[in-house]
């Protein structure tokens, strides 16, 4: 993948997997996606799992099964620990990647304000 940019996406939910299918393919680019699971989990049919009207597996799809035809990209496994911006670096738990571009698509976690009836 010589001569293309490194674009780094820390994320594997729906808007980093967007961008992974927006840049596939592309000869301008590398694409490195971390995430800490080797999985995507769609929690919005969480609900047919736990009513039983659909296997778990339905659920959740292996990232290397999602990239397999897309080849310009590339999974790593690790947990994200730190950011070196003056050295285009991450720190991941398992060693340490190399970026031009670095895209932050952790996700969100709601915040019920300390109410508990509602979370």
């Amino acid at each position: 993948m010589k001569n293309r940019q490194r674009v780094i996406i820390v994320g594997g939910g729906f808007a980093g997997l967007e961008l992974v299918k927006g840049l596939a393919n592309s000869k301008k680019y590398e694409v490195i996606l971390v995430d800490v699971n080797n999985y995507n989990f769609f929690p919005p049919l969480i609900y047919q799992v736990s009513t039983g009207f659909m296997e778990p597996s339905a659920i959740s799809y292996p990232f290397r099964r999602i990239l397999r035809k897309k080849e310009n990209v590339r999974f790593r496994l690790g947990s994200l620990e730190r950011v070196v911006p003056e050295e285009n670096k991450i720190i991941l738990s398992n060693g340490e990647l190399i970026y031009d571009i670095l895209v932050m698509a952790t996700g969100a976690e709601s915040n019920f304000f300390g109410n508990k009836n509602i979370a």
